[in-house]
């Protein structure tokens, strides 16, 4: 039996629910940031309301930079 060995690729991209986790913010400011540019999704999967996926490298990078200037 194989069993799935997780693998880069599996955890590069998340989905809106995980960056709200990440970012403490509700769903509707993550659709509100992307669409003023502010936050820019890797990619959007088919249909009109197709989900929005996040480089997971993109949303701790913000994380980290809106922890710094929450701490000054």
């Amino acid at each position: 039996m194989v069993t799935h060995m997780p693998t880069h690729t599996d955890t590069e991209f998340i989905g809106s629910a995980e960056v709200c986790r990440i970012l403490k913010v509700h769903q509707a400011t993550i659709g509100r940031w992307v669409a003023a540019g502010d936050l820019e999704p890797a990619h959007k999967l088919p249909g009109k309301n197709g989900a929005y996926l996040f480089r997971r490298s993109d949303i701790d990078e913000l994380a980290a930079k809106r922890a710094a200037e929450a701490s000054e």
